[in-house]
């Protein structure tokens, strides 16, 4: 039998109890010659549940089901306690080492665009961001309040992944934010949608489609050292990436259409895609790049890139 030792008492004690419930009231004495001497333990640890009485030289047996009742309610109440000081102490834990919760799961992509939205009458400085595909938004719908907050002096650098230019709708808008004064630049394998605001919080999102299933994560990350890897991310990508112009031609520049066939080259798309863009065939696009070899001196493709980005036609 150990029913007693779950509770946390004693095999000594457990011991003593069960021989006065079969022989009744026993004299210390008589305990200490069947038990041992050392009784002071096994015995307050029976007294403190209400197991027993003892008092008089004599220890009295109690009954067990009125002391295990009250022994339960203890253990309720601490078992309380310590839930509102786990609580308690988790907030202190937050204001204190933890300083606060830094990361905030969104529950769905709903408010994950509507936190999005909120970044232009958020931001005060500075937003940079980058996104996977054409906007983040499948009707091609350009963000909330993003004209104004240019207008007011914010500063936007964006990298845009290049499907944005494979899609002529997406592009027109990018257009647009860039003559409104975004920076813009475009690089092949952005990772995910990210938006960092002053460099106090930022929005991460990433989707991916299994199947016919498709899920979507977002969170918001507060000051810490995971949204500082964020910028240092932003910022090693943006380095890479290769700039979209405004379609404002300025004096000594190269044409603006030579400047968007150097950025879709820079890009990485095909010939084809380009073609397609331009509205002419590939071999006319061929031979446009030849030409532009020739007049930057470049022997291959990549060379023509570092050879315009040189020339600050990029």
């Amino acid at each position: 039998m150990q029913q007693l030792r779950a509770l946390g008492i004693s095999a000594e004690a457990e011991a003593i109890y069960l021989d006065l419930i079969a022989r009744g009231t026993l004299g210390v004495d008589e305990v200490a010659v069947r038990h041992g001497d050392d009784l002071d333990g096994p015995l307050g640890e029976l007294a403190a549940v209400g197991l027993i009485e003892w008092s008089g030289g004599k220890v009295q047996p109690q009954p067990p089901h009125l002391a295990m009742e009250t022994l339960a309610q203890r253990r309720t109440r601490d078992a309380e306690l310590a839930r509102e000081s786990a609580s308690l102490l988790s907030e202190l834990w937050t204001a204190g080492i933890g300083q606060q919760t830094y990361v905030e799961l969104l529950p769905s992509g709903e408010t994950a665009r509507a936190v999005l939205n909120s970044v232009q009458i958020d931001a005060q400085q500075q937003v940079r961001a980058m996104t996977v595909g054409n906007l983040a938004s499948p009707d091609h719908q350009i963000v909330d309040g993003l004209f104004e907050a240019l207008a007011r002096g914010v500063g936007y650098e964006v990298i845009y992944g290049t499907q944005v230019l494979q899609d002529p709708a997406a592009l027109r808008m990018v257009q647009q934010c860039v003559d409104a004064g975004e920076q813009a630049r475009v690089f092949p394998q952005v990772p995910l949608n990210l938006t960092i605001v002053d460099d106090r919080w930022a929005l991460v999102s990433a989707r991916t489609t299994v199947g016919e299933i498709t899920s979507t994560a977002a969170m918001v990350v507060h000051h810490s050292p995971i949204l500082a890897g964020l910028v240092g991310v932003f910022d090693a990508l943006w380095r890479m990436a290769v700039p979209i112009t405004s379609g404002t031609e300025t004096s000594g520049a190269p044409a603006l259409e030579t400047k968007r066939l150097l950025t879709y080259l820079s890009a990485g798309l095909t010939d084809e895609s380009i073609a397609r863009e331009f509205g002419v065939s590939e071999r006319t696009i061929a031979r446009r790049i030849s030409r532009l070899q020739e007049t930057l001196g470049a022997q291959t493709r990549f060379q023509l890139g570092v050879q315009a980005s040189r020339q600050h036609w990029l």
